[in-house]
Parts: structure tokens; C-alpha cells; sequence
């Protein structure tokens, strides 16, 4: 989980990663296969989990990573014992290198809001599949993730929403089927600007 909050750190134009982006973080690698014993549920601003508070904690108490106060957020940084931590578990940390790296590609240019919204549509084909729909629409994740937000205020712009749903279909994010009648319509792009044009078309 450091090890992705480092390479998002590493990069020159990220965004700052805050308690909120870091429980996104921690679900997706969470939703990947990175054994960190979390289990997500609904929240008010997408999948939350209570251990984590605990896990950071803990690793706050050893020096692998510090809260910082940014304006109104607390920024998650690496701390100042991650450096020898991770020369003594290289080993361990390249096992999950697919995992990490996935994820840090997802997040390393998004926001708070955006992150939110990802996580949100994740989480909602997961629990979608889960209840017996093979493969949900994306009319269904959709109106998932609506009808989970309708109290939120301000509200989620649905058509972001939708083009969120879209282009991670696109990038292999989700098993969803195509719906015809997606608000999609208009230019807006995102997930990371498409990761970065597919890492400029894989150079």
C-alpha cells in the first residue's frame, strides 16, 4: 500500500493523496488481489473501510507513512522509515508488482472527486456480479451508483458518472455490457485522461 502511495509521490504533476483518495487506493489494490484483510463497504463518499483507520494508524506509529495538514484535508505521505521498510521486503513488494502498478496507474493524476466516482462504479459492478448479474449493463451500474449517491450534496454529475462507466469498460476495468441509451453525450474524458492516452500509446 506504501509502495503505490511512493510512485503516485514520485510523479510530477499528482494530485495530493488524502485520507479519502487513500481508502479508493486501498479498495481497488484491495479489489485487485493485494491481500491487505479489508473488506469495503457503502459510504457516503464510496467504499469505505473502518480497519483501515486502524491500519494507518499503525503505520503512522511506525514511521512508513505521515499525515500532513493541507488546507482542509490531511495529506497521506510516505514517512521517514518507508525507505529502509521497503529495501527489506523488496521481495515481497515485486510479487504484487502487477497489482501495484495497475493501481497507480489508475490514480496517479486524479483528484478526490475522481477517485470517488471510479471507486464508486467499481465497487458498484462488483456488487452487481456479485447479487447474480453475470454482466451487468451499464445502465445498471449506473442507476446503482445513483440511486447509493442520491443524498450526497452537492450530487454526482450523472453524466460523468456515465462516461466514468464507459471508459473504464474501454480500459478493461469493468465486464459490463454496452448500453445504448448511456448519457454520454459531449467531449468529457477523464480516468486519468484515458491513463494518460494509454501511456502515450504505449510509446
Amino acid at each position: 500500500m506504501v509502495e503505490i502511495l511512493n510512485r503516485i509521490e514520485q510523479q510530477p504533476y499528482h494530485w495530493p493523496v488524502g485520507r479519502t483518495t487513500f481508502q479508493k487506493v486501498a479498495f481497488v489494490a484491495t479489489m485487485e488481489g493485494l491481500p491487505t484483510g479489508l473488506a469495503f463497504m457503502k459510504s457516503s463518499y464510496g467504499p469505505f473501510s473502518p480497519k483501515l483507520k486502524e491500519m494507518i494508524t499503525r503505520m503512522v506509529n511506525h514511521g512508513l507513512i505521515r499525515e500532513v495538514k493541507f488546507g482542509r484535508m490531511f495529506m497521506v505521505k510516505t514517512g521517514q522509515t518507508f525507505a529502509d521498510a521497503r529495501k527489506a521486503y523488496e521481495k515481497e513488494i515485486g510479487k504484487w508488482e502487477p497489482i501495484i502498478e495497475k493501481t497507480v496507474d489508475l490514480f496517479v493524476r486524479m483528484n478526490t472527486m475522481q477517485a470517488e466516482i471510479v471507486s464508486t462504479v467499481l465497487f458498484a459492478e462488483k456488487e452487481l456480479t456479485r447479487s447474480g448479474k453475470n454482466k451487468p449493463a451499464e445502465t445498471d451500474v449506473l442507476s446503482y451508483v445513483l440511486e447509493w449517491k442520491q443524498k450526497r450534496r452537492p450530487p454526482l454529475d450523472s453524466e460523468k458518472v456515465a462516461h466514468t462507466i464507459r471508459n473504464l469498460a474501454m480500459l478493461k476495468w469493468l465486464n459490463v455490457q454496452p448500453s445504448p441509451n448511456l448519457p454520454v453525450a459531449g467531449k468529457f474524458i477523464h480516468v486519468a485522461e484515458i491513463i494518460k492516452m494509454r501511456r502515450h500509446q504505449s510509446k
